[in-house]
């Protein structure tokens, strides 16, 4: 059995950046996730991040790549196996009416806070996030950003 140290949650913007050649951190990115799975970490998504990602892909423009619906689908296929996905059950959905009541989350972060009750629920602690003051939870280690490689 794994343990949860073992395991990552990666954040929409982490697997966004390192697919989408053009944006400033897609090296950096693509480095950091690869560098977690060669030390052995298991990489994880919720329904709800692959839901943003292919949100993302498909609104416009995406650092000056535009993507179809079926490039947009096939991007995400290709990251598929790299990926263990993690189920929201319903007592994802208990675990995240306690955190939005503790921390007083609102709005747009309610979206941070369903990851956190995945994350719980799966016994996840670790996160890869650029988007750090979004998680400000005590249950969530955020990942240290691993530098560009050189």
């Amino acid at each position: 059995m794994m343990t949860p140290d073992e395991r990552c949650m990666v954040d929409t913007n982490v697997l966004v950046y390192s697919t989408v050649a053009g944006n400033p951190w897609h090296e950096q990115a693509r480095h950091w996730l690869m560098t977690l799975h060669d030390h052995g970490t298991v990489l994880c998504v919720s329904p709800q991040i692959l839901r943003e990602y292919l949100v993302v892909l498909t609104r416009g423009h995406v650092f000056e790549t535009q993507f179809t619906v079926e490039q947009a689908i096939e991007t995400l296929e290709a990251l598929l196996p790299w990926l263990q996905a993690l189920d929201e059950t319903e007592a994802t959905s208990a675990v995240l009416r306690d955190l939005v009541r503790r921390y007083q989350v609102r709005s747009k972060h309610i979206h941070d806070a369903n990851i956190v009750a995945t994350m719980i629920t799966h016994g996840v602690s670790r996160l890869a996030t650029y988007n750090v003051k979004d998680f400000d939870f005590r249950e969530v280690i955020l990942e240290p950003l691993m530098p560009a490689a050189v």
